[in-house]
């Protein structure tokens, strides 16, 4: 069986390939593929497995994918940013009538992907394809799933929480994608949905160890789009983050707050300049001028806890009230990797039953069976990682 990694020599698709690598997966062959092939080539010889190629692809170039991946069993679609590239490597899959996975964080693709007609043709092909089973999305809305499964007889709000160290693995994709969702930060309130730029409200939350209490705002991020297709009745719905150190947190906060993340074209010395174009531009020059991590610092570094998130939830039980906080520690790369390869797995094995282009939520079906496997490979792989679970009962006498 075959598995087509695109974006596969990315910093974090790596972390998912290392796991299939280390748990002998029903894939007898992974592709990974970039517009990179040395680069590639450099990558499968350190990984060291017989299995594992490399190939070379641009993926806005449909005919060259569908050449690649017409053979294939899965596609993982590891590329970004989502809101450019999603909506063409889909299609183009579909067109190949193959499974597909991603980790996408990108609400925009969300929305796009789903207003139109790929979703029908997916299901018209018996296509399973999967969007954001990473960490969040993924992880912790399944989490989320699994403590609505067993604790609830109906959910009120749902509030996911992630704070992260800024030295986690990520190159400038990543910086303009927290810009981007930043300046756009939807949240649902009493069933209606609204949109704000982050740090118009802040909330303290206590991520547990080693984090502590922490400030977070909202930020836009795709569960806001997804959880409601799990639980359609829910009335709130929010995403809140913050950064490690604090200094980061408030440095993201002076940039939206002076208005740093519009995509609006300034004119500045007879060139069309955003806000954003030169935030981001700082940001990689900031980034830049530090010192770059060896693999055995980076090793050492994701020894330790490098991200905290939480997953909560409230709503009622036997007429009830009852809350739910789920924390979790450990470290964001292969929180976000590792369930992708999972999901992957049981796409190839014909686990997931159900057809069309579907949500994580909507996806995994035993949402408790998921969240234990993920926990297990995570920690079989050498990272450290912590799951704490509350539950409180208010009782009125």
């Amino acid at each position: 069986m075959k598995l087509v990694v695109l974006g596969g020599a990315g910093s974090q698709a790596l972390y998912g390939i290392r796991d299939l690598i280390n748990h002998g997966s029903i894939f007898d062959e992974v592709v990974i593929s970039s517009r990179n092939l040395e680069k590639n080539k450099k990558i499968v010889e350190k990984l060291n497995s017989p299995i594992v190629k490399a190939a070379e692809v641009d993926v806005s170039d449909q005919a060259a994918l569908y050449e690649l991946i017409k053979d294939c069993d899965v596609v993982a679609n590891c590329t970004g940013p989502y809101h450019i590239l999603a909506y063409k490597i889909i299609e183009t899959t579909i067109k190949a009538g193959k499974h597909y996975i991603d980790f996408c964080d990108d609400i925009e693709a969300f929305n796009n992907i789903f207003e139109s007609e790929l979703p029908k043709k997916a299901e018209e092909k018996g296509l399973s394809m999967i969007m954001g089973l990473g960490a969040s999305p993924g992880f912790l809305s399944i989490l989320a799933c699994s403590a609505e499964q067993r604790y609830f007889d109906s959910l009120k709000e749902a509030i996911f929480y992630f704070a992260c160290d800024e030295k986690e693995p990520g190159g400038p994709a990543v910086l303009g994608h927290m810009l981007e969702c930043i300046h756009n930060a939807p949240y649902i309130k009493d069933g209606e949905k609204f949109n704000e730029p982050s740090f118009r409200e802040e909330w303290d939350f206590d991520f547990g160890e080693p984090y502590g209490v922490r400030k977070v705002t909202r930020i836009g991020h795709p569960e806001v789009f997804t959880f409601p297709r799990y639980s359609p009745g829910i009335q709130n719905v929010s995403i809140r983050f913050s950064l490690e150190p604090f200094s980061a947190y408030e440095g993201f906060r002076d940039l939206s707050l002076a208005g740093l993340t519009s995509n609006h074209k300034l004119n500045i010395n007879g060139n069309p300049v955003s806000p954003r174009d030169f935030a981001l531009a700082v940001l990689l020059a900031q980034k830049a001028s530090q010192p770059v991590m060896t693999e055995e610092e980076l090793k050492e570094f994701l020894k330790g806890v490098t991200a905290c998130a939480a997953t909560e939830l409230h709503g009622k039980k036997d007429g009830k009230d009852i809350s739910y906080i789920g924390r979790v520690a450990g470290n964001m790369a292969p929180l976000t990797a590792i369930p992708l390869i999972i999901g992957a797995e049981m796409l190839g094995k014909g686990e997931i039953s159900k057809k069309g282009i579907m949500v994580a939520e909507e996806a995994i079906e035993d949402a408790d069976k998921f969240v234990k496997e993920t926990i297990k490979r995570i920690r079989q792989d050498g990272f450290g990682f912590k799951i704490r679970e509350e539950l409180t009962l208010r009782e009125e006498y």
